[in-house]
């Protein structure tokens, strides 16, 4: 069986998920080629990559006479699906697309690719450009495709109902990764009549275990993520301020890098917090060297100003695996990871009193601290095992390859 996955660009050091998901699809046999929209930009690589079977497939802009040598190639097969081509333009007309163009010429070169590479099936993250590209491709040469939504593709403002519908409704399925991201799509958007299934992102349980686990000898907070709205971590530092009033000034390692960046460190050097350390983008076996030493991992997620959102941040899940007590908010499916209480411990979101107060709790109580770790891990391997999940997701690909009708892609 071969899946194209079909993304935005890869690799992102922020959607470690996706490449995970592919590597436990290789070991479980399956043969997987990334088609990329564009290129990386953000310069920090995973150790990961490596392992990847297949060369990531870069798909390159077009010179004007490069696409007219294309189409006058393949004009008999095009007026052919003329039906199929007009249906696939209104719609991006309809959706009033400025980048048309560009995702009608993605859609071409990637059913051109499906052949060229003998593709089955093809998969997207993000129901947004990799989504309509996969769609394109499926319109022009029948290849079946799904997608996987997240968060910044379902929950942000702008985002039209009608043109999401329109996206997904000849998917072979729609996979979310929590119970709240289903109810929100399935209400908010009125996605209901999709074939919608809920899987959970996993984490590598054997690589992030408690086994390898060496805390500071100092309390050590650790917050991972990009530096953005919606991970709340200006209500971190807000709250770190309300402790260093008491006397407590645990460290406290901020790593990530995003559009708030500068705007975070001035309101660490406003606030006076010299135990906070901005440690920048990290790859994914620094995160883990983190993981390992932290005491406590913080991330007080809120709803950002465009209504943004996380729906299941995958350093949470390592975290449990971990056997690292968490402090977060009961935002998007963060209360799916963690159990209140016993798998970790939620606040008030946006609120910095309260999460001052659990923070000053979790350092105080070296009792409870262990039993939320053993509970996290239980957790963890319950729910959120890696090789458990992509195996589910496996047996869709492989039934909705066993399900597709006989398909012969028309552009070459």
């Amino acid at each position: 069986m071969h899946i194209g996955y079909v993304l935005k660009k890869f690799p992102r050091a922020s959607e470690t998920f996706v490449l995970n998901e592919i590597l436990a699809l290789q070991r479980l046999g399956v043969d997987v080629t990334v088609f990329s929209l564009n290129r990386p930009d953000d310069g920090v690589f995973h150790r990961g990559l490596s392992e990847l079977k297949r060369p990531v497939v870069y798909l390159s802009p077009r010179k004007p006479d490069a696409w007219l040598q294309l189409l006058q190639k393949q004009r008999r097969e095009l007026i052919a699906r003329g039906p199929a081509l007009l249906g696939e333009l209104d719609d991006l007309l309809a959706a009033g697309r400025p980048d048309l163009w560009s995702l009608f010429g993605n859609a071409i070169d990637l059913t051109g690719l499906v052949q060229q590479h003998g593709v089955q099936h093809l998969h997207a993250h993000f129901a947004t450009v990799a989504a309509y590209a996969a769609r394109g491709a499926h319109t022009l040469c029948g290849v079946p495709f799904s997608v996987t939504c997240h968060a910044k593709d379902i929950y942000r403002e702008g985002i039209e109902p009608a043109r999401f519908r329109s996206l997904l409704q000849n998917t072979a399925f729609v996979v979310t990764v929590c119970e709240a991201n289903r109810r929100w799509i399935e209400s908010g958007l009125g996605a209901d009549e999709l074939d919608l299934r809920v899987l959970y992102n996993g984490v590598d349980t054997s690589v992030f275990h408690p086994a390898h686990r060496t805390p500071s000898p100092a309390p050590l907070l650790l917050a991972v993520g990009r530096l953005v709205e919606k991970k709340g971590f200006h209500v971190l530092l807000d709250a770190l301020a309300l402790l260093a009033r008491d006397g407590i000034r645990p460290r406290c390692v901020l790593a990530g890098d995003g559009e708030d960046g500068a705007a975070l460190r001035e309101q660490a050097a406003r606030l006076d917090l010299r135990n906070v350390e901005f440690v920048g983008l990290c790859t994914h076996d620094e995160v883990r060297s983190w993981i390992q030493k932290a005491h406590t991992m913080v991330l007080p997620c809120i709803v950002g100003s465009d209504g943004n959102r996380d729906a299941l941040p995958t350093v949470l899940l390592e975290a449990l695996a971990s056997g690292l007590p968490v402090i977060s908010t009961a935002i998007g499916g963060v209360e799916e990871i963690v159990d209140d209480g016993r798998a970790g411990v939620l606040v008030p979101a946006g609120e910095a009193a309260p999460l001052a107060e659990a923070i000053a709790a979790m350092l105080g109580d070296s009792q409870r601290t262990r039993a939320l770790a053993i509970a996290g891990r239980e957790r963890a391997e319950r729910f959120f095992d890696l090789d458990s999940n992509v195996a589910t997701l496996r047996g869709w690909f492989a039934r909705s390859v066993a399900t597709a009708p006989g398909s012969k892609a028309v552009l070459a």
